[in-house]
């Protein structure tokens, strides 16, 4: 799946999670077990600011609370709700092959089950307007007065060739057919250890393993996705942090473009041995693309830019429809970010995406997404859109 989305907070920083501005991103695990997270610095050391700073700290594991009209969720009125309904499309799409009795998640029973989804369902497959859907058929429910951490991911573009060059060198390898190979340290496989999809420059495709998916163009204006297809098991070391303790590179400017440049001018034997640091290897698998679509996520459906998040599925079900209370960067190396509230669906997961107040927005494909998603760490307050019938029984007393 997609490479959408857990944190190892040690990426660039020399604290779980404190680090400053920086473009590496931590190695994050989805589905499959590397997804991973912000273009820019694992997670910038930057204020939790206006919204955030205002709600209190990150509370542990909090359930469903009590239903809330939508006019009590800020900013609800004026929200494009399109991108929601799309993705929940989707969703649906999935909850169709459940059993009906099956619940979406057993720890929670408050989402219910296949069943109690149904009605809803079968009415957003003939939905055009995003806001009298939602609003006729759902309820909002608090799932905390406390807030959790929201920080972003994207898709990225890589330019590459067929053959290697003195430029595009480094192979995008597919999953070695003999198994020992796929356990091979990243400093023992290259392109004899498992058939090429295509070469890139060594650092786009060292961020492309951090990734785990990405969107491959070559010169003759063909276009391929490639998705995770496994990891040779090895640990993930960031190389931002090893140039920071070899006193090549300094805290402050440790980042995607700091390590590129450090690369340029040490040359391509120090920049092999660099990335060498770190063992652990993904391997890759050509993927379909459709116009529009996104890179698949732990649900198995595309994901949608702005309408998908990931969060951790032993605490909140995959294809839920959850409102956010947040800040979002409107630009590059924007930390601060603007109150945004936006509607999303839960479509993915990642290894570092833990507690039910912890979710990670998928941006979208290309440099701007990855600009933006790279600068996102803000506090985010979750409320949860559940089927009436569901909502209703918050309101029943307990047996």
């Amino acid at each position: 799946m997609f490479r959408v989305c857990a944190l190892l907070f040690f990426a660039l920083c020399l604290s779980a999670c404190a680090t400053t501005p920086g473009d590496e991103p931590a190695p994050v695990t989805s589905r499959t077990p590397d997804r991973t997270l912000p273009f820019p610095g694992d997670i910038v050391d930057v204020p939790v600011a206006g919204i955030g700073a205002a709600m209190g700290p990150i509370a542990p594991e909090p359930d469903l609370d009590r239903p809330d009209p939508f006019d009590g969720l800020s900013g609800w009125a004026n929200a494009d709700l399109q991108p929601a309904l799309h993705a929940f499309r989707r969703s649906c799409a999935v909850f169709a092959k459940r059993a009906d009795a099956r619940a979406l998640i057993k720890a929670k029973p408050a989402y219910g089950t296949y069943a109690d989804w149904a009605s809803v369902c079968d009415a957003a497959d003939h939905a055009t307007h995003a806001r009298p859907f939602f609003e006729s058929l759902f309820t909002p429910a608090s799932l905390s007065a406390e807030t959790g951490l929201l920080t972003g991911y994207y898709e990225p573009e890589v330019e590459v060739r067929t053959e290697p060059d003195s430029v595009h060198s480094e192979p995008i390898l597919t999953l070695p057919g003999n198994p020992a190979t796929r356990k091979l340290p990243r400093a023992r496989l290259n392109a004899r250890s498992a058939p090429v999809i295509a070469y890139g420059r060594p650092i786009e495709v060292f961020f492309l393993h951090i990734q785990g998916s990405g969107r491959l163009h070559f010169p003759d204006g063909r276009t391929t996705r490639v998705g995770y297809a496994g990891n040779n098991g090895k640990p993930y070391t960031s190389i931002g942090r090893v140039l920071i303790e070899r006193g090549e590179l300094t805290r402050d400017n440790s980042g995607k473009r700091n390590i590129e440049a450090w690369m340029d001018a040490a040359g391509p034997d120090a920049t092999r041995a660099l990335m060498n640091e770190n063992r652990r290897y993904i391997f890759f698998a050509e993927r379909d693309i459709e116009a529009g679509e996104g890179p698949i996520g732990a649900m198995q459906v595309p994901l949608t830019a702005m309408g998908s998040v990931a969060v951790d599925p032993a605490h909140k079900p995959y294809g839920v429809p959850v409102w956010l209370d947040t800040r979002l960067p409107r630009h590059a190396r924007d930390y601060k970010g603007a109150v945004t509230s936006l509607l999303v669906v839960t479509q993915d997961t990642g290894s570092a995406i833990k507690g039910d107040l912890r979710g990670d927005l998928f941006f979208g494909a290309g440099s701007d997404a990855g600009a933006k998603a790279g600068v996102m760490k803000h506090r985010v307050r979750w409320t949860v859109l559940l089927p009436h019938g569901l909502a209703t029984r918050l309101q029943e007393p307990q047996a």
